[in-house]
């Protein structure tokens, strides 16, 4: 796929060179999807912990994740995260993965890279076994909760999600693939 002749989308699973820029991404969208929201110590504090570049290592190479890269040219803007993770009390399935984490670079929003990363989740679902992907997503996150919705996610229970200090209701949303 390409947005641009000169500028085209791709794709891959990430490696440990990446981590660093992995690492950076993931807390600039982390930042700029909840900075307005929650209290900033809460922020600096939930970042440090999850999106280190040795937590970033961790995860990619780790076989349980498939980590998923977008690239526009040689730039980084975009990230999955599938993981063979059991799912919460409220679905009743035996073959479905976590999306964990979900991100394209905010200057990148609206430009079809979240689909077409999207197309790529499902690929590493299929490639871990599953018919069905689930993700928790913050109650208050109402653009995310309509995006999900529009490419087929439906809300199925509720779980609880510590941000810091706060536990946090985020909706559990399943999609069959």
């Amino acid at each position: 796929m390409s947005l641009e002749s000169s500028r085209p989308l791709s794709f891959r699973r990430a490696c440990l060179v990446d981590a660093a820029a992995l690492a950076a991404l993931a807390e600039q969208t982390f930042v700029d999807t909840y900075s307005e929201q929650n209290d900033p110590e809460q922020i600096r504090t939930h970042c440090a912990k999850n999106f280190g570049i040795a937590q970033q290592s961790a995860e990619i190479c780790d076989p349980k994740y498939a980590v998923i890269l977008a690239f526009i040219g040689e730039a980084l803007v975009g990230f999955a995260q599938v993981v063979k993770n059991p799912p919460p009390d409220s679905i009743a399935a035996e073959r479905a993965v976590a999306l964990y984490r979900y991100y394209v670079s905010k200057a990148w929003h609206g430009k079809g890279i979240a689909q077409a990363l999207l197309l790529e989740v499902e690929a590493a679902a299929r490639e871990f076994g599953a018919n069905q992907i689930w993700l928790g997503m913050w109650e208050h996150n109402a653009r995310a909760l309509a995006y999900y919705q529009k490419v087929g996610f439906q809300h199925v229970g509720w779980m609880d999600y510590q941000f810091g200090d706060i536990v946090e209701r985020d909706y559990v949303l399943l999609k069959s693939i």
